[in-house]
């Protein structure tokens, strides 16, 4: 029943406002809070935290499942305190198997919105972690800047990190767009000469096909920074993502 429900709550019609929705977590019927815990995570919407972190102790295991479900496609930080705390009690495996999985896609951002009409390009982002800091959390920082970057450009949309080449091709079919990978390789960092450096080496790709297009390795210099500064390393990582971001956008256009 939750699968079904996960396939059809990205298409329907947002059924109300946030708090409608919320109202309807409170029903006495198991499917009714099901279908609004579902809804809540397809708005995008940071007010559908609150209401879903409340209801995220429902007696009945496929709302929990629902609840936690939502919270990962919301993506939104705020989100992470309560699945962290349901994990802590719930008895359930496949919850706490679902758990993980909305907490690592809270890490990289969520799930990007379908593509908006009038939409030209297909965006997959990939990222690989040269680093010494944790592959998931410098990820996160890279993909999250990439996507918000891309998303805030009405030519732009963002494929799922998980999504198959069938699933994109019907996709650029149905939207009649463009479609390119970036891959952006996130260099070690450099902190010569008591400087830090962060650099993205990023090629551009066809997609779901691969087809070189171009490459470009934005980077940033943040002066007297000690070594294992970690919050200059994501202030400049969000940065340069932004930077790839936009290099994208200008190399698509003279395609």
């Amino acid at each position: 029943m939750l699968s079904a429900a996960l396939l059809l709550a990205p298409s329907m019609a947002i059924a109300g406002k946030v708090d409608d929705l919320a109202k309807q977590l409170a029903s006495d019927d198991y499917r009714v809070r099901t279908q609004a815990a579902l809804t809540l995570g397809a708005t995008a919407d940071a007010a559908a935290v609150k209401p879903l972190c409340g209801a995220i102790n429902d007696s009945n295991q496929t709302v929990r499942l629902a609840v936690v479900a939502a919270l990962g496609k919301l993506g939104k930080e705020d989100g992470a305190a309560c699945l962290r705390k349901l994990k802590g009690s719930e008895k359930d495996a496949s919850v706490k198997t679902a758990i993980d999985k909305s907490l690592e896609k809270i890490a990289l951002g969520g799930d990007p919105p379908p593509p908006r009409a009038g939409a030209k390009y297909y965006v997959a982002i990939q990222v690989t972690n040269k680093t010494s800091r944790p592959n998931l959390e410098v990820e996160g920082v890279v993909r999250r800047a990439m996507q918000e970057k891309l998303l805030a450009n009405s030519a732009c949309a963002v494929a799922p990190r998980d999504e198959t080449a069938a699933q994109a091709a019907a996709v650029l079919k149905k939207g009649k767009m463009s479609g390119y990978l970036l891959i952006a390789s996130v260099e070690p960092f450099d902190y010569a000469g008591g400087n830090l450096k962060v650099q993205l080496k990023v090629t551009m790709w066809t997609y779901p096909d691969r087809s070189l297009k171009a490459e470009f390795s934005p980077w940033l210099k943040m002066q007297g920074a000690s070594k294992g500064d970690t919050k200059g390393e994501t202030q400049l990582l969000q940065m340069t993502g932004g930077t790839a971001a936009d290099s994208f956008v200008k190399v698509a256009a003279s395609l």
